[in-house]
């Protein structure tokens, strides 16, 4: 959480109020622990943690007005660090990490390598990571008006001819929203993550997928939407940043070469392969197979 912008997060209910619950409705879990809170911004979560019942609370990357907003809440016992957590050697091991790692596709534009590096070298051994898990499914969308009036934009831009874009354009990942009726398949879940134990060589991955299409339609490619877990909780917290209601972390939409025609009970099948460079580029592999169709398309998120 960063800045006077932290405003426009707190706000933002569907994205805050998880964390908030993890912690104000488990302060048994909370109590005489130490915490680390990574992207602490104001401090919000870290007031909560220390009302909560820890003992100590680091909070790092804590911006301009998170010394008074502690003065203010007569908190005492959270030390603030404008510092990332690789840039700060801390004295002891901690045992709970809170963090909003979650990407675009759960790891673009996120901070999970940086969690994986306070994990392994702060984590007490019986200690828990917040959220811990996260999830990626799949569905395959109906979006040709859009996907055309993208492609047809270089056809003459200010009337120059500028149709070899469309190759480039055609790699490129949508992080999008879309609307329910879009839908036009079943959606399976295409990948795992669990924080308390995934390496970094974890985050890559290659896996097959089969979705059963549900109408008579075309696809025009596939979207893949995330949920992530706090499951350390007296009650599970699970929350799903869907295909068609995702105000933050939005989804991911990788468009075929072209439309392909399906009928109710089509079964649409290949892969989909993962490569994280880092936090800002993920190297993505899409195969399609179904009855005549075969073919692949890379894709680059940075």
């Amino acid at each position: 959480m960063d800045n006077l912008n932290d405003e426009e997060i707190f706000n933002d209910r569907e994205r805050i109020e998880p964390f908030v619950k993890a912690i104000t409705r488990n302060k048994h879990l909370f109590k005489d622990k130490i915490v680390l809170d990574l992207n602490a911004g104001m401090g919000l979560l870290s007031v909560l943690a220390s009302q909560s019942g820890a003992k100590q609370v680091f909070a790092m990357k804590a911006n301009c007005y998170a010394a008074e907003i502690m003065k203010q809440n007569n908190i005492k016992n959270v030390t603030l660090k404008k510092e990332s957590i690789k840039d700060v050697e801390l004295n002891c091991k901690v045992d709970i990490i809170i963090s909003a790692w979650m990407g675009n596709m759960l790891f673009y534009g996120g901070c999970i390598q940086e969690v994986i590096q306070a994990r392994d070298k702060y984590l007490n051994k019986d200690g828990f990571i917040m959220p811990d898990k996260g999830q990626l499914y799949l569905q395959s969308i109906e979006d040709s008006q859009y996907r055309n009036q993208k492609m047809n934009f270089w056809n003459s831009v200010y009337g120059v001819n500028m149709k070899w874009m469309k190759q480039w354009v055609a790699r490129e990942p949508l992080i999008e929203s879309i609307k329910d009726d879009q839908l036009n398949s079943d959606e399976q879940l295409i990948y795992e993550v669990d924080l308390q134990t995934c390496k970094l060589e974890d985050l890559s991955f290659s896996n097959s997928y089969q979705v059963k299409i549900k109408r008579q339609d075309y696809a025009t490619g596939v979207i893949v939407w995330m949920k992530y877990s706090f499951t350390y909780t007296h009650l599970p917290i699970h929350v799903v940043m869907g295909p068609t209601k995702s105000p933050f972390w939005k989804p991911v939409i990788l468009y075929f070469r072209e439309e392909l025609p399906v009928n109710k009970g089509d079964k649409l099948q290949g892969s989909l392969a993962v490569k994280f460079e880092s936090d800002e580029l993920l190297q993505i592999k899409l195969s399609v197979h179904m009855q005549q169709y075969n073919y692949v398309s890379y894709f680059k998120l940075n």
